[in-house]
């Protein structure tokens, strides 16, 4: 026993000194990239570029309803429960792919009763036990039980780094489910968001529509009552009732509309369609347009999960290398069994009923028909796509945020006018109106200013719900938003 072990562990040594592992460690391929988008901005941000925060940034919207949905859908949707599995499946990989590195061992018993044949040549037969003393063997003809209990050891020395640049691999394989999963979350986020305005943009709508209505009634009624006098023509009668037909008829589509949204909204919070009450709340009511921080800085872009996804994936492709080169190299396997065995129970746990054996063996690959230079091959060209893609990622992750930091910046300025607009032809409106009860203008001037009042709060709230959407997009893009510094409410 003692002579085998110091032969194995000079073995082992000796291996131990030789030993290389295979392939190179994982480096960051060196890229160009902005360091800000400060041009588009002038109040510096708290963001910090080396954090990864799962905060609630949608609380920058300072709507509870909003972040009550949002919560909601974080627990109870389908996709997001999918992704959560997908990531212990990806846990549970890494300790597959770890066990490779530890003794496997197996412990197996077996009772066998054996009849030697009795054409068998005397003394050709089967030792049947081990006693002091010469040996016994079981002549022709003769039966006998044979009792094993015996443990199996196989472990193979992972010198060359085969196993663990495969553990390596499993790691970033694992890694890369787990941004896939946060890209989910953000992604479901940003449905959840977007969906919620669209519903307060047509419940504003639709309260513009209603009052639009009320008025044009009232105009009816005014007209109608002149016209009895003779203060009005009946042209002007007809041309209110195709005004009042008109608003009156937008406000159908309209609810079918908040109703399809709305059940959008319902199966991303993993609800049934129909079991979710809206009250109708206009969307300049409820929701706060946050400011947006200046220098963003281009270290966000490390927190997306897109970016970080195909990071993971390219360091399990380059661990796959080493991997792959790993096989060109001996294999050292030391296996080993030990237990008792016995031809009677009654002698089976005795001392003279143990056995062992155990020792290295070596695998040199010779010829393998090609098999491990096209593995070799198929990883660096794995390895190159996914360098590429990481590359794309990045560019298009950049484009992506600064388009949205323009369409933001673009859309407050729009929003600007927009109120200004509005304010003119509210104002217009009233003249208008003023101008006709003292017969200064005719009702074609009140008409065509109640329908330039209505254009412009309809234009002025789906800005207000873009910007809205595209602030929630670019809160999607940078992997998680910032920190918010402040908001002003959309008034």
């Amino acid at each position: 026993m003692n002579r085998t072990a110091s032969i194995l562990g000079v073995i082992l040594a000796g291996f131990a000194l030789s030993a290389c592992m295979q392939g190179k460690d994982y480096q960051r391929p060196l890229l160009e990239t902005p360091e800000s988008w400060s041009q588009l901005s002038s109040v510096p941000t708290s963001a910090s570029p080396d954090r990864r925060p799962e905060a609630a940034w949608w609380k920058a919207f300072h709507n509870d309803e909003l972040t009550i949905l949002i919560e909601r859908a974080l627990q109870q949707n389908h996709d997001v429960k999918r992704a959560v599995a997908r990531i212990l499946e990806g846990r549970a990989s890494v300790l597959s792919a770890t066990a490779g590195l530890f003794p496997q061992v197996n412990l197996s018993s077996a009772y066998t009763n054996i009849a030697v044949s009795k054409n068998t040549l005397a003394g050709l037969g089967l030792s049947i036990g081990q006693r002091p003393g010469p040996q016994v063997f079981a002549t022709p003809g003769s039966t006998f039980d044979l009792w094993n209990g015996a443990l199996d050891l196989r472990w193979e020395i992972d010198f060359w780094g085969r196993i663990r640049r495969g553990r390596e691999a499993a790691q970033a394989e694992a890694k890369a489910v787990e941004e896939d999963a946060r890209a989910v979350a953000l992604s479901l986020i940003s449905d959840v968001g977007q969906s919620y305005f669209r519903i307060r943009e047509l419940d504003e709508q639709l309260d513009i529509a209603t009052r639009t209505l009320a008025i044009r009634r009232e105009s009816l009624e005014i007209i109608q009552k002149r016209a009895t006098v003779g203060l009005a023509s009946e042209l002007d009668v007809k041309r209110t009732e195709v005004l009042v037909a008109e608003a009156a008829g937008l406000l159908p589509d309209l609810i079918r509309l908040r109703t399809i949204e709305l059940h959008r909204l319902e199966v991303l919070t993993g609800m049934a369609p129909g079991s979710l009450h809206l009250d109708g709340k206009p969307l300049r009511t409820v929701v706060v347009q946050p400011d947006i921080p200046v220098g963003l800085p281009s270290q966000l872009l490390e927190r997306r999960p897109d970016i970080l996804q195909a990071e993971a994936t390219l360091v399990a492709s380059n661990a796959r290398i080493g991997q792959a080169r790993a096989y060109f190299f001996p294999a050292l396997t030391i296996t080993g069994q030990g237990g008792i065995q016995s031809a009677d129970f009654a002698k089976w746990f005795t001392g003279n009923s143990l056995n062992y054996s155990i020792g290295p063996s070596v695998t040199l690959p010779i010829f393998q028909g090609g098999t491990n230079l096209a593995r070799l091959d198929q990883a660096e060209s794995y390895y190159q796509q996914m360098l590429e893609s990481y590359r794309q990622t990045i560019l298009l992750a950049f484009r992506e945020v600064s388009d949205l930091l323009t369409a933001v910046s673009a859309r407050s300025e729009q929003l600007t006018h927009q109120r200004e607009q509005l304010a003119a032809a509210q104002t217009a409106m009233q003249l208008a109106q003023v101008r006709y009860r003292k017969g200064m203008v005719n009702y074609l001037d009140v008409l065509d200013a109640q329908r330039t009042v209505l254009t412009a709060e309809t234009q002025l709230v789906f800005t207000e719900r873009a910007r809205l959407a595209e602030i929630v997009s670019l809160f999607k893009a940078l992997g998680g938003g910032w920190e918010p510094t402040s908001a002003t409410p959309s008034s």
